[in-house]
């Protein structure tokens, strides 16, 4: 008895909810003209380009010893330093301009930590990508040492741009695109693969 009375109940709950529903749908859409217009970004495709060659790192030499003594085991170091050139417009929203930066990271991993400053800046301060140190020794009497280093320069230049894009409730067709020009510019190098171009280091007897 109790079960057919929950089932009675249930249908008619069932059935008021659908004469609802038919009867709001039965009715005419009101003018939405008079509601606010939706605004939203619209971002372009990310433009990035990447390139990866050899070039030279580092020089030294020709380190010559005019004294009549042998000079061993003098160290030289040298280190190549990470930049980065990550710039906006004053309307671009920091979250286009930290996308720019975590895009173009992806080229760079494991030469240089990406760290945001300020919300969306990719500081690169004090990051070096390579360090290097070499000894070598002077023969006495006009002895003479040169060295050249090659790494593997790895530079990135891109750019993002967006459009606020602002969509009417109005009769009027087509929609309006407003603060063009907005963009956030990077430009990124770093060294990696640290190697001696062959014939070096050179030692010669002047």
């Amino acid at each position: 008895m109790r079960h057919g009375l929950k089932k009675i109940l249930l249908a008619a709950v069932l059935t008021m909810c659908a004469e609802t529903v038919f009867a709001e749908d039965s009715q005419p859409v009101s003018d939405l003209s008079g509601m606010p217009a939706i605004e939203t970004i619209l971002l372009e495709p990310v433009e990035l380009e990447n390139i990866q060659l050899w070039v030279t790192a580092d020089t030294t030499g020709a380190m010559i010893n005019r004294a009549c003594t042998t000079k061993t085991n003098c160290l030289y170091l040298f280190s190549l330093p990470a930049s980065v050139v990550h710039t906006k417009t004053e309307g671009c929203p920091d979250e286009v301009a930290r996308l720019l930066a975590e895009y173009a990271a992806g080229c760079h991993n494991g030469n240089l930590p990406l760290t945001i400053f300020n919300g969306w800046q990719w500081e690169y301060s004090y990051s070096l990508c390579q360090f290097q140190s070499v000894a070598y020794d002077l023969p006495k009497r006009g002895g003479c040492w040169e060295n050249v280093w090659e790494a593997i320069l790895t530079q990135s230049t891109g750019s993002i741009s967006f459009q606020w894009l602002r969509i009417p409730f109005t009769n009027t067709s087509g929609n309006e695109s407003t603060n063009t020009g907005q963009k956030s510019d990077i430009e990124v190098k770093t060294f990696s693969s640290v190697r001696t171009r062959d014939g070096y280091p050179k030692k010669r007897q002047l």
